[in-house]
């Protein structure tokens, strides 16, 4: 049976993911293992995504369109914004009131009202560019192309599959997680977290048509956990319930995802 365009893209695509993943993970393991040691081999594994969907794009079909470039539906760019802020503000307000973590007063008051403020706003534009080399890969390329060939559920089982996978060599050999943790309790968590918001950014992307909802889902997520975590005074076990690694937060996304999943058949046809 002759192979059809849209598999040959699709085949193309993972191959060339899985040829520079293992050439530059490898190189920043063999460097140490530390990424902020590594900038230049971690900036190409960041942009890879984008960069091969896009080469993929041009060979087969000789444009770089079909990626849900335009902002359409204002609806669904809102929620992409308001459901991870919930979750995470959820999350971290859970663990703190439950005693499990205290707020750091003294790094709130040396922000002020302002810099609190930008946390969720201004700050979110500084991961924009690093969220862009991922998802004009795994959404505008991957899943697009797989929601052609499958169901929705396959497609986001797949497109996050190859989104945890691409993380696991620097989170067990490197230091891509809290190293607070067993490594496969942070694989664990880490795993149910991806999957789950995986699920979340592939519905709300289908839906609205525009890779921009990936973009503000995904640059809200990594801005807040980044932010946020200076500003919290862990106890023995905080490092086990929060953070990409940890159970509350992952549990947390599975339950926005949970939502999500259930409203499946609103979403229209590849």
């Amino acid at each position: 049976m002759r192979m059809d365009k849209d598999w040959k893209k699709l085949i193309t695509f993972l191959l060339l993911i899985l040829l520079v993943s293992a050439i530059f993970n490898t190189l920043i393991i063999l460097n140490g293992g530390k990424i902020e040691e590594n900038i230049p081999y971690a900036a190409v594994l960041i942009f890879s995504p984008a960069a091969i969907s896009l080469l993929v794009n041009l060979i087969y079909e000789k444009n770089v369109r079909g990626f849900g470039w335009k902002w359409q539906h204002t609806k669904w760019h809102l929620v992409s914004y308001a459901v991870p802020l919930l979750y995470i503000v959820g999350a971290y307000g859970l663990v703190v009131l439950a005693g499990f973590a205290s707020l750091d007063l003294e790094k709130i008051n040396e922000l002020g009202f302002g810099g609190i403020l930008m946390i969720p706003t201004v700050g979110i534009t500084g991961v924009v560019l690093q969220v862009l080399g991922e998802e004009i890969g795994w959404r505008g390329f991957l899943l697009k192309n797989l929601y052609k060939k499958m169901s929705f559920g396959k497609a986001s089982l797949i497109t996050g599959a190859v989104w945890a996978l691409f993380h696991y060599p620097l989170l067990l050999m490197g230091n891509y997680n809290n190293g607070a943790t067993p490594a496969w309790y942070a694989l664990l968590c880490f795993t149910l977290a991806i999957l789950s918001a995986n699920t979340i950014i592939n519905w709300l992307y289908i839906k609205s048509g525009s890779l921009w909802t990936a973009l503000i889902f995904h640059s809200v997520h990594n801005s807040l956990l980044s932010d946020l975590n200076p500003l919290i005074v862990n106890s023995q076990i905080t490092p086990f319930l929060l953070t990409e690694f940890g159970a509350v937060l992952a549990v947390a996304i599975l339950a926005a995802a949970f939502y999500f999943w259930k409203k499946r058949d609103e979403l229209p046809s590849a």
